[in-house]
């Protein structure tokens, strides 16, 4: 499926603010960031992961919420696209930035990438009682273009969570909690 939108610039100027889409920040440490770019109605659940590992963190939090219910894949920007002014300079500054994506598949796994071989190596490990899966080409998250990838040491972490593997986690507080420990004991080793 092709972006309706090559960039932050054409979707506010088409799509109304507070109406189609918001965005939420929370500033805290600024050298980690948790991004949830396809938040909201979108891929429903990164936004409440990355809340979540935020906040354990003590991380900034930046999610971009759809609130359309009807075809909100519209307001998808690919992450090398994805150029709000807010979230780009959050991870310009930062050391550590954190993406969730969600991911279409019958299994119930997590796609693990980005160019923070380091940290995707801690997640990976953390991450062991969980399914998870070597990610496709394009959910690597290797492009140095990627938003996960432009902080201060170009490399970033991208996890693509599939849809079978949110509603797990959304449906049983305990695996959220245990899932969301992980990521956070993952980064905090790396530190």
């Amino acid at each position: 499926m092709r972006d309706v939108y090559q960039s932050f610039q054409e979707l506010s100027q088409c799509e109304r603010a507070g109406i189609d889409y918001e965005i939420e920040c929370v500033m805290r440490r600024r050298e980690i960031v948790v991004l949830a770019i396809h938040g909201g109605t979108m891929e429903i659940g990164t936004g409440e992961l990355a809340e979540k590992i935020a906040k354990k963190l003590n991380a900034t939090l930046y999610i971009f919420k759809t609130l359309k219910a009807e075809n909100p894949f519209e307001l998808h920007i690919t992450s090398a696209n994805y150029d709000e002014e807010m979230a780009r300079q959050l991870v310009k500054k930062s050391a550590v930035t954190i993406s969730l994506h969600g991911a279409y598949s019958d299994a119930s796994t997590t796609y693990i990438g980005g160019r923070d071989e380091k940290l995707e190596k801690a997640v990976r490990q953390a991450l062991s009682s969980f399914p998870i899966s070597e990610a496709p080409v394009h959910l690597k998250g290797v492009s140095p273009r990627n938003i996960a990838n432009s902080n201060l040491r170009h490399k970033g972490l991208q996890l693509e969570i599939t849809t079978p593997q949110y509603e797990q986690l959304l449906q049983n507080n305990q695996l959220f909690n245990d899932y969301v420990n992980a990521v956070v004991s993952a980064v905090n080793s790396v530190m």
